[in-house]
Order: C-alpha cells, then structure tokens, then sequence
C-alpha cells in the first residue's frame, strides 16, 4: 500500500481492486441490502449507473456498508459493464448521476449535453495496456503496424491506444481498430478476430492470465493520466445540490475507511464481487481511489476534447472551457482542501 504525505483531512493516497464479476449480479446484491430505518422515506433518493470496474470502487464500497444511508441518501444503484454506457443512462435521463472515465464524458459535452463533474473519484496513469499475440508477429509496439487491434471505441481504452501509438511514434491510421466491448475483448484474441487487444483491469489482467507467454503486454507509462469522474447533468446539479453534498460525505466516508483498514476494504470487495485472488491481487496497486477537484485534470479533458474531434466523435468546435463544466461549489463546501482548481 503506498501512501502520500497526508493533507488537511488525513486521508491517504491508496489503490484497490474491484472488477469482473457481472452488472446482474452486483444489481441482486445491492438490492437484497437492508432497507434504512423507519425514516427511509425522508431520505433523498438519487439513482447512480455506476460501472463494475476498479475505478468505481468508493461508490461500491459506500453502498455496501451503508454510508450513503448514514448520510440521508437512498441511493439506487444502476450496475452498467463500463463507463461509456453509465454516461449513455445519465444522458437518456435514467440515471441522476453516473462514474465514468473522462473520455466519454468529454466526448458527451462536446455533442452539447449540459454535463458537469461533480467529483473525480479516482485515476490511474500506468493501468492499461496492449496485448499482443506472439504468434500473430506482435513483440514490441513498432509490430503494430498493420494490425487489427480490439477496443472499445468512445472510452479511455481507445484514447490511451492513441497516446500509446504516438509516444512510440507509430501512426495511429497505420492500426485497423476493431470495436468490442470489453467483456469481448478476451474472446476475440483467442479466437484470432484481431492480434492484440487495449484493456483496462480486470480484463487485462485476466487476459494475462488466459494466455500465459502466448502474449506480451505493451505499456505507456504516464501517457495518459486517466480520470474517473462522478457526473451529473447541470440542471440536476444545481437544483440538488445538498444531496450532492451528502453524496461527496458518503464517498469521503468511503474513502476515510479505505485509508483506516484498506485490508478489511480489500477483503470487502472481493467477496462482493467474487473475484479470484489470482485476478484481485495483481491490480491493487493499478487504480487509485481518491475523491478530488484537481487542477490538473483540465489539461487531460482539453487534450481529450482535441483528439474527439479530431476522431469525429463530435463537430468541430473550438475547444471548451472546462472550469464551466465543473460543480466545484459542492466540494469547497463539503472539503476545500479536495479542490485545487483555480477559479
């Protein structure tokens, strides 16, 4: 467990595991936690499509211990496969708030959805990878070239395929990409529909796991620093915004208890999730949970929001000013000292 130097509050840096496991299965067990007391019924209702991935971990681990109750919310959780569909829920209006990697939430912005980031939740910069068959040629990242690469177009893990081709100089159109979701990704390696695949945790790990010395892992440190982002729509932000707060109390409780006991939160979310040690332990160090408002965040989504359009995943434009999209008001409110962004 590596640790920061502590700031004001005394939390800690720290990096847990979650994944796998199935969207039904998280959704039967959220729903069969013990209603709240006789007072449930004043408690403020909010639906979260949360994805089952590591990076959502505060939001799992707040929901199972019954932070979110203890802070007066009934929070309804909507289990989704990644982060790119909670985004899709939040934006079709089935869902008051939604965890995602900045990616799609960008690319949502800048198609005109009213969206702002209430809170990043966690980040991670050395956490995905290419995988590439050795028998199909693939040993270094120049054996790209010409390739049919499997990923998951619209998310972080196309983004960072991006930002991997060009820090080891390879021309991003010299690459055929092939769109899969990420509970495919695995199965179409094997099954030779493409020669290496992008993927975040669990599923790279397994992929590891799955094919031994049959593939190498190619990585990019520090080429993209990756973001996951609580987000809602503008207007319900700024009509909710005690329920915000108490929903960013939830997750600092959540966070609070990482830092206390992180084997106990380790332990937690591996039993929730059914995850194998083989396949938990590994990543822990991979994603690091954190709730914030940083500064430097707005350098990735600008980079983001260039490289959208330049994909066409959303019409020309001049790049946003981000602080706008932006609910810093509820975190000064709830921990200044989360927020560094200048104003």
């Amino acid at each position: 467990m590596h640790v920061r130097a502590p700031i004001q509050s005394g939390s800690l840096r720290r990096n847990v595991l979650i994944g796998g496991g199935a969207a039904a299965l998280l959704a039967s067990l959220y729903a069969l936690a013990p209603r709240g007391a006789a007072s449930s019924e004043r408690k403020a209702g909010v639906r979260i499509a949360v994805p089952v991935v590591p990076h959502a971990g505060l939001i799992h681990l707040a929901s199972a211990r019954g932070l979110f109750k203890d802070r007066g919310l009934d929070v309804t959780l909507l289990p989704q496969g990644y982060g790119k569909a909670a985004v899709a829920e939040l934006v079709r209006g089935n869902a008051d708030l939604a965890v995602a990697a900045d990616v799609p939430v960008v690319v949502e912005i800048l198609k005109g959805a009213p969206l702002s980031i209430v809170a990043s939740v966690a980040n991670a910069s050395n956490e995905l990878a290419v995988l590439g068959r050795i028998d199909r040629g693939i040993r270094t990242p120049a054996d790209l070239g010409g390739r049919r690469v499997g990923v998951t177009l619209g998310t972080s893990g196309e983004y960072f395929l991006w930002a991997f081709l060009v820090r080891y100089r390879i021309a991003p159109q010299s690459v055929q990409l092939v769109d899969l979701p990420p509970s495919g990704l695995i199965d179409a390696l094997s099954h030779d529909q493409v020669d290496a695949i992008t993927a975040w945790q669990p599923v790279r790990h397994e992929a590891e796991l799955a094919f031994g010395d049959r593939v190498v892992s190619l990585r990019a440190p520090d080429a993209y620093a990756q973001t996951y982002v609580l987000v809602g729509r503008q207007d319900y932000v700024q009509s909710h915004r005690e329920a915000l707060g108490r929903v960013l109390r939830a997750l600092l409780d959540a966070d609070a208890f990482v830092d206390a006991d992180p084997q106990a939160a380790r332990q937690l979310l591996a039993g929730l999730l059914k995850l194998r040690p083989e396949t938990f332990d590994p990543a822990w160090q991979d994603v690091t949970l954190e709730v914030e408002q940083q500064q430097a965040q707005l350098v990735t989504l600008e980079d983001v929001a260039t490289w959208a359009m330049a994909r066409r995943y959303a019409p020309s434009q001049p790049v946003p000013n981000f602080v706008s999209h932006l609910e810093l008001d509820t975190m000064l409110a709830v921990s200044p000292d989360r927020v560094t962004v200048v104003r």
